[in-house]
């Protein structure tokens, strides 16, 4: 069953990254590496996983979840790419995340609809 939640990533796929400011620049304008380093960050909405790889040399653990699996399985392959061993990425909506209240110190929403 496609719920209108679940159909969103579905109808509206995550946009090339390349098309998006580098990931430290746009950390910048959040406040900095100050705000992400050595915390739980959250990206919802990752895409490709532009802005959750830009925060994992900084930050203890990197959850990055999309609803489109073709950006997920993209996000997964950077990461291996990368050596980013603490990112982890799944796929799912903003409305429904598996995760309990008070899990990440910071949640960002990054050219996230």
């Amino acid at each position: 069953m496609v719920t209108s939640s679940s159909a969103v990533g579905r109808l509206l796929p995550a946009i090339s990254s390349r098309l998006r400011p580098p990931p430290d620049a746009e950390l910048r304008e959040y406040g900095g590496v100050a705000l992400v380093r050595r915390k739980r960050v959250i990206d919802v909405g990752c895409g490709d996983g532009r802005m959750a790889l830009g925060c994992a040399p900084y930050a203890s653990e990197v959850f990055g979840v999309d609803p489109d699996p073709s950006a997920i399985r993209l996000a997964r392959t950077k990461a291996r790419e990368l050596g980013a061993a603490n990112t982890h990425f799944k796929v799912g909506v903003a409305q429904e995340l598996p995760f309990a209240d008070g899990s990440f110190d910071v949640v960002i929403l990054s050219w996230t609809l």
